[in-house]
């Protein structure tokens, strides 16, 4: 063999070893895929936006590992944010998702839906134009379950994830049924049932997905989560974000009082799945930070690194844990609540969260309001709650402005 032709060998045995590496034991857990193959502007719908009497192409990035031989890979739709008004598929953040997404052995891709005009903006249109939205997110969907086998996509494990609009349109595309549709979508005219937006040749396919991570996002009613529609959420939001809040209120408060819809947040919407009984979810709050905190307020719109760090971080352990894998820490749940359910008293063992450093408590119960708020600085910390109603209660840790939270039941 001459030296040429070792040096091939060599390189394409270095590719399967990479490949077969990556396909077996690290593979979603770290990213160990060195390159992404993009495929851009690739159609999956049509559909008429407010204001036109044409209908608008709309188009998805899609993102692969590269020299990937896996014949079906779980898959991630995002879905970028800009109040309904602006935006596009090649949003930072979302070429950042989908690229480490790809790396780590996922398939993504990010996907366009209808937008308002700027003059058009008002609380009706922006209702009509979420539930647009909405629609185009089943649409491709669907139009990846149809295409499954030409993207191998493994179709029962595709996730979503949002950016604020998107992340509204998310939950509504997820929970939002027939008889919960808000008046404004009835008429001028009448905007069609959910999934009937689309090409035909995709309608019979379901647009259920395995899970979602809607980041600052919100619904307009909380009774359109049932037990019945559900599936896993992981929910990520600033304490102080003044767009969609943490809690309920009208959008973009801090500028106006009533002009905009009126959301419940991922508080609102937490404390709501403790109400019906649903315990799959996650609920990642981040003290102090603002809307879309991993970008800079400025117009370039840059990602800050360690905030978007922390954020994938976290979407990248639930995506593990809907799949059945272990997460990057092998013992994600440090803090321990005991007894649970409690009566009297909760003791709260923090050996190996608080490191011997003070945090803070915040307890909230399943309608979203506060009934404890303590800074902790002694360990296994005893709470009085022999006076408090019976039912589920949220609690929620926060050191150095990263939260944890836990459940725990008053009897």
């Amino acid at each position: 063999m001459n030296k040429k032709h070792l040096t091939m060998t060599l390189l394409l045995l270095c590719l399967l070893v990479n490949t077969v590496a990556a396909q077996h034991g690290r593979r979603f857990a770290d990213p160990v895929f060195g390159n992404v193959t993009v495929s851009k502007k690739i159609r999956y719908s049509e559909a008429i936006r407010i204001g036109d009497s044409s209908p608008t192409s709309l188009y998805f990035d899609f993102y692969e590992p590269a020299n990937d031989t896996l014949s079906a890979r779980p898959m991630v739709i995002t879905v970028f944010g800009g109040s309904f008004v602006v935006g596009y598929r090649d949003y930072k953040d979302m070429v950042e998702y989908c690229t480490r997404l790809a790396k780590h052995g996922y398939v993504a891709a990010s996907i366009d839906y209808r937008l308002l005009y700027l003059w058009q903006l008002n609380t009706t249109s922006i209702v009509r134009d979420g539930y647009m939205a909405a629609q185009d997110i089943s649409s491709a969907v669907r139009y990846f379950k149809a295409h499954c086998d030409e993207y191998r996509i493994d179709t029962s494990n595709i996730y979503l994830l949002g950016n604020s609009a998107g992340s509204v349109g998310i939950l509504a595309e997820m929970f939002m049924g027939e008889d919960e549709r808000p008046e404004a979508t009835l008429t001028l005219p009448d905007l069609g049932t959910m999934h009937s937006s689309g090409f035909a040749e995709y309608a019979n396919y379901s647009p259920k997905v395995a899970g979602a991570i809607p980041q600052w996002g919100g619904v307009i009613d909380l009774n359109t989560i049932d037990q019945d529609e559900y599936a896993p959420l992981c929910m990520i939001h600033g304490t102080s974000d003044g767009v969609i809040p943490i809690d309920s209120g009208y959008c973009f408060s801090v500028f106006s009082s009533s002009a905009l819809p009126y959301l419940y947040g991922s508080r609102a919407i937490a404390a709501h799945l403790d109400k019906i009984g649903i315990e799959n979810y996650e609920f990642h709050c981040f003290e102090h930070e603002g809307h879309s905190f991993y970008l800079t307020d400025n117009l370039e719109h840059k990602i800050i690194p360690e905030k978007f760090n922390a954020c994938f971080n976290i979407v990248r352990d639930f995506l593990l844990r809907c799949q059945g894998y272990l997460t990057i820490d092998d013992n994600p749940s440090k803090i321990t609540i005991y007894p649970n359910p409690a009566t009297d008293a909760i003791t709260i063992d923090d050996t190996n969260y608080s490191q011997g450093e003070p945090y803070q408590i915040n307890i909230f119960d399943v309608n979203g309001r506060e009934v404890f708020s303590k800074t902790i600085t002694e360990t296994y910390p005893v709470i009085n709650i022999s006076h408090w109603k019976s039912g589920v209660y949220l609690i929620q840790f926060e050191q150095d402005g990263k939260c944890q939270n836990k459940k725990f039941i008053k009897q």
